[in-house]
């Protein structure tokens, strides 16, 4: 359906090569530098043609056509040891993203502080605290699966957050619980729609300020963790077509009046478009997620599952609840395993009045559209295997059955909702199977 960028290839050649000679990370004589990295070379295609398959916000995916655009990616990270208590880390991430391309960016840049043997303060760029796994979510061979499962972390688009963070240790009989307190702001780029030549279109820009938050996680000796966190902050999506159609509204009503010579009319427009601008605007709303989680690695039994609930109090960002289940065990170096995974739409906050077409049917269908891009309801069933083939390296083969139901795009790409196909997809029920094959390995 588009056109693959070719900046793929160097990188999953650049990838295979650290891949082939993958190794223990590696620490300079004086050890005050220790540097490491991670990566995938992964492939995905689907057996459906009308939308693409990818982590929420890329600018493209996986279709019937193979792709490696969903899972690739390779990261660099250092740290360098200032003093017996002070580090700087860094760490440099290239993957698909809301543009089209394969860019680098800087996910980590902190300095950390540990106070003492149980408090540590880190101030910079850290990874975004939201699930069990934030902190390693790009790192494929550190998850079980080919990727997280998306029904609970595509409800996030965003991975680091510019601020800080304290945590704490105690030690409760056998279980080591840590608190941390974190706040920050952070902003991404989301792609909705893609251009005829399969480019990323008018990417939103997604901006979470005031962020502020509270983890709890306590680790068992015996294999055990459980975690609570909650977060709230002010969340903004700008762009250019929510623009144009916010500047279409406000002109609406003084337009209508001008238009028809009746200023009773003119009101009545001004107030249907100043409600399909409340429903659709979200600048500065409050906005919160909380999660609940728990796994398990004992006696080659592996299981883990998380409760996610995000709310938005105005704007075609949905509130939503996710939840997945998983389970695997291990026999020897290879570890079948299951998802079952269910992302809900609760509401979306804020409705456009069928009126407003009776003046001006373009803005009511653009302000519909920009609705439905909050219907994202889907529910997944995964089937895989993972081989650790060799140390630092995994082999994972994963099958995915996504169904989503009408009036729904889940949370695939849909390149063009505006088009006969486009249209399909949306409406109607849909289930697509997805093929994956991974290679991640750490060094």
């Amino acid at each position: 359906m588009s056109k693959k960028n070719l900046r793929c290839l160097p990188l999953a050649a650049a990838a295979m090569v650290v891949c082939m000679s993958a190794q223990a990370e590696y620490t300079f004589a004086d050890g005050k530098l220790r540097l490491s990295g991670f990566g995938t070379v992964g492939v995905s295609r689907t057996n459906n043609d009308q939308a693409y398959f990818n982590y929420p916000g890329q600018g493209g995916g996986a279709d019937r056509s193979a792709s490696f655009d969903p899972d690739t990616k390779l990261g660099l990270q250092g740290t360098y040891k200032l003093t017996d208590t002070v580090s700087a880390t860094a760490q440099l991430l290239t993957k698909y993203r809301a543009t089209g391309e394969y860019t680098p960016q800087i996910e980590w840049a902190f300095a950390k502080w540990q106070a003492t043997p149980s408090t540590t303060l880190r101030v910079g760029r850290i990874g975004a605290p939201f699930f069990m796994v934030s902190d390693f979510r790009d790192v494929g061979y550190a998850n079980t699966p080919v990727r997280p499962p998306l029904d609970v972390y595509g409800q996030v688009p965003v991975s680091f957050t510019d601020g800080g963070d304290l945590s704490h240790q105690i030690t409760l009989g056998s279980a080591t619980v840590t608190g941390t307190l974190w706040a920050g702001q952070t902003k991404a780029k989301y792609a909705s729609a893609l251009a005829s030549n399969g480019a990323a279109l008018d990417p939103v820009v997604v901006k979470l300020r005031n962020q502020f938050g509270l983890n709890l996680q306590a680790e068992f000796d015996d294999g055990y963790t459980v975690r609570l966190g909650h977060s709230q902050g002010k969340l903004t999506v700008e762009s250019a077509s929510t623009n144009t159609l916010l500047s279409g509204l406000a002109l609406l009503g003084p337009g209508v009046a001008l238009q028809t010579g009746s200023a009773q009319l003119g009101a009545q427009a001004g107030a249907l478009a100043a409600g399909a601008s409340a429903a659709v605007a979200t600048n500065g709303t409050d906005s919160s997620f909380t999660g609940i989680g728990f796994s398990m690695d004992r006696n080659n039994i592996v299981l883990a599952t998380e409760y996610t609930v995000r709310k938005i109090q105005q704007g075609t960002v949905a509130d939503t609840t996710g939840w997945y289940v998983l389970g695997g065990y291990r026999i020897g170096s290879v570890l079948p395993y299951a998802v079952v995974s269910r992302l809900t739409v609760d509401g979306i906050n804020g409705t456009v009045n069928p009126a407003l077409a009776n003046f001006s049917a373009d803005a009511y269908r653009g302000a519909v559209a920009l609705q439905n891009s909050g219907k994202v309801a889907q529910n997944t069933l995964s089937l895989g295997a993972r081989w650790d083939f060799r140390t630092g390296m995994a082999l994972k083969a994963q099958f995915d059955r996504i169904s989503k139901p009408s009036s729904s795009n889940g949370l695939f790409l849909n390149p063009d909702a505006t088009t006969a196909s486009g249209q399909d997809f949306f409406n109607n029920k849909k289930k697509v199977n997805v093929l994956s094959l991974a290679v991640d390995f750490v060094f």
